[in-house]
């Protein structure tokens, strides 16, 4: 009986620490444009998008625009992959990645779009 005990405290054990590290790597902290020019490790930036110049190279599938954060600070992202069907429409986007020479090279990009439900004003 003990050691049906032991090995399933010990499974219990392994499997909460899988769960907390691979929760932890998940995680991707927001930082400031600066602040990601600094980190070598994955970050998340979010801006407001520069419509006038976005570049689609459709044949690289590469997506090239500048965002601006609250400080009135314009960072370059480079995202390589399917444009989000609502890009259009986006007014910023949450870029996840590594800042790399003169460029945010984005893994991931998260389009927010104005709301349809928000009052008119």
């Amino acid at each position: 009986m003990k050691v049906k005990l032991i090995v399933a405290v010990v499974i219990v054990v392994v499997v909460a620490v899988w769960a907390f590290s691979s929760f932890t790597k998940s995680m991707t902290s927001y930082v400031s444009f600066s602040e990601a020019q600094k980190r070598p490790q994955r970050v998340q930036v979010m801006g407001a998008i520069d419509h006038e110049k976005v570049v689609w190279d459709v044949d690289h599938k590469q997506l090239t625009f500048p965002i601006t954060d609250t400080a009135g600070v314009t960072m370059l992202v480079r995202y390589t992959g399917t444009m989000p069907g609502n890009f259009g429409q986006a007014t910023h986007a949450v870029c996840v990645g590594k800042y790399s020479g003169q460029v945010f090279e984005a893994e991931q990009l998260l389009v927010k779009c104005p709301s349809k439900y928000q009052g008119e004003s």
